[in-house]
């Protein structure tokens, strides 16, 4: 059975070693700006501000990926459609999970070291 984590090893290991010194940095930036972008994405959706919705989520879907965060690339890409679907209760949803998600990610940083 396949343990699935909020965050791939592979992936984090990888960008751990290309980064180094400045891993820590990044991996900070990523918490600091995604938690940012979670707030601004709250009153996007509760405005029905589509437009904004779509251009944060594709900033925060690459920052995801990049770290390894691939369920919360994949929530993110789910909310990112609201911009043309324009339904309130999905988009809603949508962020419920990936703040949901983010909250996982987050726990996992914190039990890793930042540098290898």
């Amino acid at each position: 059975m396949t343990h699935i984590t909020p965050v791939d090893e592979e992936t984090y290991a990888l960008l751990q070693e290309i980064m180094a010194d400045e891993f820590t940095e990044l991996v900070e930036f990523f918490l600091t700006d995604t938690e940012q972008s979670l707030v601004l994405l709250q009153h996007c959706v509760a405005t029905q501000d589509s437009t904004q919705v779509g251009t944060l989520c594709h900033k925060l879907k690459s920052s995801s990926k990049l770290i390894g965060a691939f369920q919360l690339a994949e929530f993110t890409n789910l909310l990112e459609d609201y911009k043309d679907h324009h339904d309130q209760q999905i988009a809603r949803t949508h962020l419920n999970h990936l703040c949901a998600e983010f909250t996982q990610v987050v726990g996992w940083l914190k039990q890793k070291p930042a540098i290898a």
